[in-house]
């Protein structure tokens, strides 16, 4: 009896996997795979008093990239040094768990949205609450400036976008939605347009100038939990619950391509410039996505929970992202993607 025809089905498969790996090396040799990233500085978020972590869901950066901002699930808002990590101030008055957080672009506002139905404007320069707000109809999901900063948007839990000015802290207009639970929301980058998305997966946009709805796009089954506009205003991005990234030609209305979401959940988006979309998700990740070649070019790693927030800088170079593992990190997009180093600042003792 020949005992190697026993063992001959064995081996065949070793040598199709030794082929198929070898094979799948010179492919990603091929196509380039993503280099990794480390953050070049992670800011633990604590509660100053009783030293308990705060879950992040909501961060902004200054343009001039020197500013950090984080809303926190401990009812306040935190600001830093972001050369330092030196927190520079924090902000109280919300009752709930601040949930979101914008600034005005000439990063002189911050507007800050919460679970307790209030929006906040403060003064960065002396961190003082400006007139307030009235009450929202629900909890505050998102918060967005128009680019002229006199106008204010809000979405939450509810069917429609308010529109406050910012100067009288007045709601002067509201828009109907098409969800009951809108999560996300975005003005165009030249301020002629506005987006907004929730739990039916529906994006609804309007002309700014008149208010009329300018088209509905069906762009998921699921939630969509984040949006981008690209910073030529051409594109917009939309991501959440399903299996794709979903990028929308505002010219003609349609579907420019899809990039793949899974494993995540898709939980943030920030362009970085008319080609590179960063997105941040459930599986603690942030890619960074050449949306003309439909690459993705960078995995920026370390957070151990969701990424629930992305912001960027005016130059697009300098990433900053807030996460349910109670922290805070900044990226130097410029670092070398395979040696990134990561300066810790003190805090306190992580969950």
């Amino acid at each position: 009896m020949n005992t190697d025809i026993t063992h001959r089905p064995r081996e065949l498969a070793r040598q199709v996997a030794a082929v198929t790996c070898g094979w799948l090396a010179l492919v990603a040799v091929a196509l380039g795979a993503p280099g990794t990233m480390q953050a070049t500085r992670v800011i633990d978020c604590g509660v100053d008093d009783d030293h308990r972590p705060t879950v992040v869901t909501g961060v902004a950066i200054t343009p001039d990239g020197q500013t950090v901002i984080a809303a926190c699930d401990d009812h306040c808002v935190r600001i830093w040094n972001a050369a330092t990590g030196q927190l520079q101030k924090r902000l109280t008055g919300h009752a709930d768990w601040v949930r979101t957080v914008a600034l005005s672009s000439d990063g002189r506002m911050l507007a800050s949205g919460s679970n307790d139905q209030t929006v906040c404007m403060w003064d960065m320069a002396t961190g003082n609450r400006l007139p307030n707000l009235p009450a929202m109809d629900q909890a505050v999901a998102a918060v967005s400036f128009h680019p002229n900063n006199q106008q204010l948007a809000v979405v939450g839990f509810g069917d429609k976008v308010q529109i406050v000015n910012t100067s009288s802290g007045q709601v002067v207009q509201q828009m109907s939605c098409p969800s009951l639970d809108e999560r996300t929301l975005a003005f165009s980058p030249d301020g002629q347009r506005m987006a907004a998305a929730g739990r039916n997966g529906q994006i609804r946009i309007w002309n700014v100038t008149s208010g009329a709805v300018e088209r509905d796009v069906p762009a998921d089954k699921q939630r969509i939990r984040a949006m981008a506009f690209s910073s030529d205003g051409k594109r917009l991005a939309s991501a959440g619950d399903g299996a794709m990234i979903r990028i929308w030609n505002l010219t003609t209305g349609n579907q420019d391509m899809e990039l793949p979401a899974r494993p995540a959940k898709v939980m943030a988006m920030v362009y970085l410039d008319d080609h590179m979309l960063a997105a941040g998700g459930s599986d603690n990740q942030i890619r960074i996505w050449d949306v003309d070649s439909r690459m993705m070019i960078k995995e920026l790693l370390g957070h151990t929970g969701t990424v629930a927030a992305l912001a960027c800088d005016h130059t697009g170079t300098t990433l900053v992202s807030g996460s349910f593992d109670t922290t805070v990190r900044i990226w130097d997009l410029h670092d070398n993607v395979n040696t990134g180093t990561t300066a810790r600042m003190p805090g306190p003792a992580r969950r």
